[in-house]
This record gives C-alpha cells, structure tokens and sequence, in this order.
C-alpha cells in the first residue's frame, strides 16, 4: 500500500457526500458532527465509506446514521482534539441528535478501532460489528509508531492524537466485558507493511485469536482470497452484516 492509503486505513474514512432525500435528513448542529440518517427501523450508526451509495442496501430495513468524515480536517485544532474518548462522545451526540437511544456499531478499520473503545464506554450497543481489524492482538503500539513516524516529517493526521490516547488501553479486559452481540471479519491475507518495516497483520491476527474470541462470544468470519480492500467492496460486506444483524435486530 502507498503511504497516503495507509494513512488513510489507519487514521481515516471516505467521504461519501451523501445527499438528502425523501428518506433522509443531514444535519449540522452545533457541537455535532455532521451526519445523515436514512430508512427506518432498528438504527445503525456507521462512517461514512467509499464506494458512493455505501449503505443504501441497508435503509429498507434499518435506520442508517453515517457521520461524516472525523479524520479528513488536519486543522491543528482537530489534531488535537481527536481523542477517543471526545470521539466517542461526539458519536453518542449525533446519536442523540439522530433521536437515537440504543444501536448498532460497524466499523471497518479505523472505524473498528473506535467502535472497540465505543463499546468499552457505553452501554447503548445493541450491536457490534468490527471488519478489517482484530479485537484481540491489535497492533496499536506499531499503528502509533508509524504515524509518529509521519508526524515527524510533517505529515500529522488526528490520527496521532488518536492513538496517543489509547496508549495503554486493556485490550483483553475491556474485550472479555463486551455484552453486545459481537461479530469480527477480514479477509485472509489481510495484511500490509506500513512505513520503512512495520507489517500489520490484520486477518492473520484475527485467524490466531479465533478460537478466544468465539469462547468470549463473537461470531468471527474470514474472507478467503481478501486483503484490506475488502472495506471497499459492499457488494461483500453489506451481505455479512446483514446475515450478521438481521436475527438480532429485525426479530
């Protein structure tokens, strides 16, 4: 992957530039980030990702929240302020202003990583769905290292404070207290070099804490044939998470 892809992958989401419609409304309130909420039903908040038209497979049943890109504005300001914990409190505001008490999470990559932390602060998940990135193992440590690294040529993204922020974090004891019904997915040869060395071992990760995750209650799901871009392709996605959330959420 080229540097501005990974960057990308490990600090950022698509902007799908959503329009409103009939069955839609975008929103702009202050102190809330920007969001969309189509459909109706059971609600799933989300980033938003590219392709154009991401979820729209999903609006005939849920009620989809997709905010805006939190990683595309490299203000200093933003950069500073992007912590996990004011970013997922910025994500139970727009639930809040989406008239939205409890709903699903799916994340794919950067957005796996907040929708782990989002689970460890908040009770309001009736759902988890992380893709592209393993609850167990994560390669937080290497993930830091490399966008320091960028930082340090001039290249910061909020993703340095970000993962700054979660320096630290327990994995495994905030993981072993989720209640949510869970899912993990990648695909198989998930895995790129990011920087000069730093390989980040995606599927491999989730495949070698398979076994720990399904006893801790998590349906896990490998792709074969898939590496990271499998976040860009709904045609495959979409399919998981809804074979995944329907016998939960449409019952």
């Amino acid at each position: 992957m080229k540097r501005r892809e990974i960057l990308h992958t490990l600090g950022s989401v698509s902007v799908l530039g959503l329009c409103s419609n009939v069955l839609s409304t975008q929103t702009r309130a202050q102190d809330v980030r920007p969001f969309t909420a189509r459909g109706s039903g059971p609600a799933l908040i989300v980033f938003d990702r590219q392709p154009r038209g991401y979820y729209d497979r999903l609006t005939d049943r849920y009620r989809v929240v997709v905010i805006a890109d939190v990683a595309a504005d490299n203000s200093p300001a933003n950069i500073a302020s992007l912590t996990a914990d004011h970013l997922c409190a910025d994500i139970l505001a727009v639930a809040d202003a989406a008239g939205v008490d409890r709903f699903a999470w799916f994340g794919f990559s950067f957005g796996s990583v907040v929708g782990l932390q989002l689970a460890s602060r908040t009770t309001r998940l009736s759902a988890l769905v992380c893709g592209g990135w393993p609850p167990l193992g994560g390669q937080y440590a290497e993930t830091l290292a490399y966008v320091e690294a960028e930082a340090a040529q001039g290249r910061a993204t909020p993703a340095l404070t970000f993962y700054r922020s979660i320096r630290g974090w327990p994995e495994r004891e905030a993981v072993s207290k989720f209640s949510c019904p869970r899912m993990a997915f990648a695909g198989n040869q998930d895995e790129f070099v990011a920087g000069a060395a730093t390989r980040l071992r995606i599927g491999p990760l989730i495949a070698e804490h398979r076994a720990e995750l399904e006893r801790m209650g998590w349906t896990v799901q490998l792709m074969d044939g898939f590496g990271h871009e499998l976040g860009g392709r709904p045609d495959v996605t979409i399919p998981i998470l809804t074979r995944f959330l329907d016998p939960i959420l449409l019952r």
